[in-house]
């Protein structure tokens, strides 16, 4: 392969934002998530809804670095501005990140497809992706979140 069909990415990778802070119409949850961290109150679990391209997935990519990032120098712990350099935030935005797994839940609908998924996962996953036609939901599970909530 040459270096132009390494170096090619889709424009909504590319473009995609990376922070809170680049996030666009979403301040009220950037604020509820901002106080959550600074309080040490962060759910076990969160639910993303709305239409095609609102940010569902862009949201809980951020929040999936944010709960585990550990900072540039190893001792960090979640943060609503992930560091972006750590080798979990540089893993989880290059999808190989074994503890954040994306799901399209499209075509996975029923109660036993999800639990056949689910047992088949070595590490809980993170990211619960459920494309509907006209909405869609994401689930985040925090980390050490009870297994039964999520």
């Amino acid at each position: 392969m040459n270096d132009s069909a390494t170096a090619y990415r889709v424009l909504a990778r590319k473009y995609r934002p990376s922070t809170f802070a680049e996030l666009i119409g979403q301040e009220a949850m950037v604020r509820t998530l901002s106080n959550a961290f600074a309080t040490g109150r962060v759910a076990h679990a969160f639910i993303l809804t709305g239409v095609r391209g609102v940010g569902k997935t862009t949201t809980a990519r951020i929040l999936a670095r944010g709960l585990n990032c550990i900072g540039p120098d190893g001792s960090g712990g979640p943060t609503i501005a992930p560091c972006g350099v750590c080798a979990n935030c540089r893993q989880i935005a290059e999808d190989r990140y074994s503890d954040v797994v994306e799901m399209d839940a499209a075509s996975r609908t029923g109660v036993d497809d999800i639990r056949e998924l689910t047992e088949g996962l070595l590490y809980r996953s993170r990211i619960w992706d459920a494309t509907g036609s006209t909405s869609s939901t994401k689930s985040i599970c925090s980390p050490g979140a009870p297994s039964t909530r999520c």
